[in-house]
């Protein structure tokens, strides 16, 4: 081909801003390249390994932004290429979560300059690379240079910089200055949510299953990788707690009672582990950070707290449940807005299985639904079986009626209003058939029977008890009972 290929400019556009879902996405690009940091230089034991942290820090008087790690840094000579060449990473897709060279231009589209500063351990200077987003901005919104190529505008917005530093220092930092406004880049509250729901965080230490999640998915094969984050000098953690609201409308307090963990196996590879929490499922999940099966790799949240929904037949189960699935097949492969994976043979197997394990546990909270609510109806018959009318419960105080929850309107497509009015008509047909309940068995199986009949017989078989021994009764009352 004699064609001279022209990558033009617009590219810079769509790997910037228009790559990733939401601006808040540019924390989980940075983090997971400082995770991979940080793991190699564990592999060449340059720290102890709780030494290493990664630390954001929110500046509001500079309008700043930094995200620093002290892991493994690169060398004044891998520093230029690694930082200003587009797609063309030295990673591995099997070892590192970041590899496809793209993820450190996250930050061009949010702020007036981006910054990376990076040192090696023995090399005696620090490079910075600077990224003049703004001019870029303003270069993107030019007409009169639509021609202009991804090398061309690289070459007017990027320069760098040398400078001393201690010899023993090893660490990279991205910086963002002049960062934008009302996109949630610098709301504290909006980047902790952010960040305990993607990162590569531990448990709380205070979360009683954490030992028991670990220890189970260690024994299954897999063991969590975690970091140090801090946001502003906060710890960070994932956010599971022992006890939380479920049922959006009754908002009862529902707690873990047990952890279960699912292996999937692709013929030998040990495809994804998958732990959730065993609970009294009484409906969707309030807390938004934690419903759901997160699907993660590299302990880094793939997609959110929905992306499994349409692998249940009836998506708002996936939100009555907690727990993370852990993928390890190499073959399955993050795509590169990471909201889901390439479609390829390893993941539609997986899918294929998790499918199958979706059934399971949907009919596992049916299954609980069903015997709770029949429980409470069992004793809603025995507190009213002394009434006459159905009408009279109305105006009782009744536990059994405020025990209702989302769970029971499983079958239900109408309102909750019209569900909760088919309880009160299942509950009175319940009370009808007490009320023709006998003393004898052999009436009460016999539905042909009407219950005048019933009670008819009811009478005569106790004259038959009365008149006859133990026996002789017996036989003569299965006798009539069987003709009827």
């Amino acid at each position: 081909m004699n064609h001279k290929l022209v990558i033009g400019k617009y590219t810079l556009e769509s790997l910037t801003n228009g790559m990733y879902a939401s601006p808040l996405d540019l924390y989980r690009e940075y983090i997971q390249n400082a995770a991979d940091s940080i793991d190699t230089a564990i592999a060449e034991k340059l720290e102890r390994p709780e030494c290493f942290e990664i630390a954001i820090h929110l500046d509001h008087e500079k309008n700043m932004l930094s995200i620093f790690d002290n892991g493994h840094g690169l060398s004044k000579k891998e520093a230029i290429s690694t930082l200003i060449d587009i797609g063309n990473s030295n990673k591995h897709r099997t070892q590192n979560r970041g590899f496809r060279g793209i993820g450190r231009l996250a930050g061009l589209g949010y702020c007036d300059e981006l910054i990376f500063i990076t040192s090696f351990s023995g090399e005696s200077t620090k490079t910075l690379v600077h990224y003049n987003a703004k001019l870029l901005r303003e270069l993107l919104l030019t007409s009169s240079e639509d021609s202009i190529s991804v090398n061309d505008v690289m070459n007017q917005i990027v320069f760098v910089e040398e400078f001393d530093e201690k010899p023993n220092r090893h660490y990279f930092e991205v910086k963002m200055l002049g960062v934008m406004r009302n996109n949630g880049l610098m709301d504290e509250d909006l980047v902790r949510n952010y960040l305990i729901q993607h990162s590569p965080l531990p448990f709380r230490k205070g979360f009683k299953w954490r030992s028991t999640i670990e220890e189970k998915l260690r024994l299954s094969g897999y063991t969590i990788p975690t970091y140090c984050i801090c946001l502003n000098g906060e710890e960070l953690y994932k956010p599971y707690t022992d006890s939380f609201i479920s049922d959006r409308v009754k908002k009862i307090s529902d707690s873990i009672q047990d952890i279960h963990v699912k292996k999937f196996y692709r013929g030998n590879v040990l495809s994804a582990v998958l732990w959730y929490a065993h609970t009294a499922f009484y409906g969707t999940i309030n807390d938004n950070s934690i419903k759901g099966i997160r699907v993660r790799q590299g302990n880094i949240l793939i997609g959110d707290k929905s992306t499994c929904n349409s692998y249940f037949k009836e998506e708002r189960f996936n939100g009555w449940i907690m727990g993370e699935l852990y993928v390890i097949d190499p073959d399955l492969i993050a795509n590169s807005r990471r909201d889901d994976f390439e479609k390829n043979e390893a993941f539609y197997e997986l899918i294929k299985m998790f499918k199958e394990w979706a059934v399971s546990v949907s009919k596992d909270i049916r299954r609980i639904s069903y015997e709770r609510s029949l429980s409470r109806e069992k004793k809603a018959i025995l507190e009213a079986q002394s009434f006459e009318d159905i009408n009279d419960l109305y105006s009782e105080d009744y536990s059994y009626a405020e025990d209702t929850t989302e769970s029971d309107f499983l079958d239900s497509g109408e309102s909750e209003a019209v569900a909760e009015m088919d309880y009160w008509d299942k509950l009175s047909s319940l009370i009808d058939q007490k009320k023709t309940q006998t003393r004898y068995r052999a009436l009460n199986i016999n539905f042909k029977l009407t219950a005048e009949q019933r009670k008819v017989l009811e009478r005569v078989f106790d004259l038959i008890q009365q008149k006859y021994e133990s026996k002789d009764a017996e036989k003569f009352i299965n006798m009539i009972a069987s003709n009827f």
